[in-house]
């Protein structure tokens, strides 16, 4: 049932034969394909073991320039988070929520009681368009769609984007998995059926989300622009070498986050980033 070969970072890649990506560094895969096979989901990536350094690497490789709805799975007890990101917004989405612990507060307190090797990040669908203020509305529609569909435990809000939702007791929350637990089931294959996205497709859409991203400047402004750059070095809380970039721009690109967060670091008197890389400019 898996194919399995050696990727860049040296972890599993196991392509399911309906084209899902699962990267995983051991073959504990029994019980997420039994949740997402119950749940009727045909996700496009599976991450778990994301207690490893190799595996986030993969999370910020594979999901650059994507927009879509992922879930959090948490592998004990099978209670889940499901979310949206818009597009460039998957990584971060999960560093916030996984590594620093400063999204869900229910899912915070659950990694603090099971581990964070006992949760997944899974991407369950793509969004197929470059987010923006015109069709932001049909992402959130879609996250909807899957929070009304799977009652994650997870999640607070039951409106995707709403401020004022609340939490579902667990008796009406039984009554209505009992209820549209198995019709909802059905929609979602449906939604799912004939959506395995080949990679090509997969490159596409993140092809275009990085160009719009990248404004054309014409050559003497990338000249002028480099005159004016200077190299910015990388560095862990060791003191070891990141490693050392050109601009603030491919800074900002290897490290996943904005050029303003790049700019506010190196103004800031402790250079310190999202807590974990020290930015300054090279000596």
């Amino acid at each position: 049932y898996f194919n399995i070969a050696q990727n860049d970072y040296n972890t599993k890649t196991i392509t399911t034969l309906n084209n899902k990506r699962y990267f995983s560094t051991s073959r504990n895969s029994d019980t997420i394909n039994n949740f997402l096979k119950s749940k009727n989901l045909n996700p496009v990536f599976i991450y778990d073991n994301i207690h490893e350094d190799s595996v986030r690497k993969n999370i910020a490789k594979e999901t650059k320039g994507l927009s879509g709805i992922y879930m959090i799975l948490n592998k004990e007890t099978l209670s889940y988070y499901i979310g949206s990101a818009s597009t460039g917004k998957l990584n971060s989405r999960f560093t916030n929520h996984l590594i620093y612990l400063t999204g869900s507060k229910i899912v915070k307190n659950s990694i603090k009681k099971y581990g964070l090797h006992n949760f997944c990040f899974i991407v369950l669908e793509l969004f197929p368009e470059v987010v923006n203020q015109e069709n932001n509305k049909k992402l959130l529609d879609l996250e909807d769609f899957y929070l009304k569909s799977l009652l994650p435990d997870y999640n607070i809000l039951t409106e995707a984007g709403s401020s004022f939702g609340y939490k579902h007791s667990e008796v009406t929350r039984i009554k209505m998995k009992a209820n549209y637990s198995e019709a909802r089931r059905n929609q979602i294959g449906d939604l799912n059926r004939g959506k395995s996205l080949s990679f090509e497709i997969i490159e596409a859409i993140r092809k275009s989300a990085l160009t719009k991203e990248n404004p054309n400047y014409t050559e003497q402004g990338i000249l002028n622009m480099k005159k004016c750059s200077k190299s910015v070095i990388v560095k862990e809380l060791n003191n070891t070498v990141y490693g050392e970039f050109n601009s603030i721009v491919e800074t900002a690109s290897a490290l996943n986050c904005s050029t303003k967060t790049i700019q506010r670091t190196l103004k800031s008197p402790s250079k310190l980033l999202k807590g974990r890389w020290i930015v300054d400019y090279s000596k």
